[in-house]
């Protein structure tokens, strides 16, 4: 699907926060709701978040006409556990986050 890494992060990082703001969204949504009413909101957007990326790797898969891997799977729910992250959170924790894990020495 993508040829190196640069295009997938580039692509990656607008998707991720697209799918956070979905998941925001329909997340101020549902939460009111009286099947909702007694879940935790941070339950609620962990499973929107892991629903959203798998499907969304399922239909990127299908448009793309590219074989599903197991792998690419895990990658997936792994993905959604970020856009979980970014939609409780915030941009800002997860770079904080980032820049503590990132530090080299100098």
């Amino acid at each position: 699907m993508f040829d190196n890494f640069n295009a997938v992060i580039s692509s990656g990082l607008p998707l991720l926060g697209a799918m956070a703001f979905i998941v925001s969204v329909i997340t101020e949504v549902i939460k009111e709701t009286k099947l909702f009413k007694k879940v935790p909101t941070d339950l609620v957007v962990i499973a929107l978040s892991l629903i959203l990326t798998v499907t969304a790797y399922f239909a990127l898969a299908a448009i793309y006409d590219k074989r599903i891997i197991w792998y690419e799977v895990v990658a997936s729910v792994v993905v959604g556990f970020f856009v979980a992250f970014v939609a409780m959170f915030g941009w800002s924790k997860l770079d904080a986050l980032f820049t503590r894990f990132r530090k080299t020495k100098e």
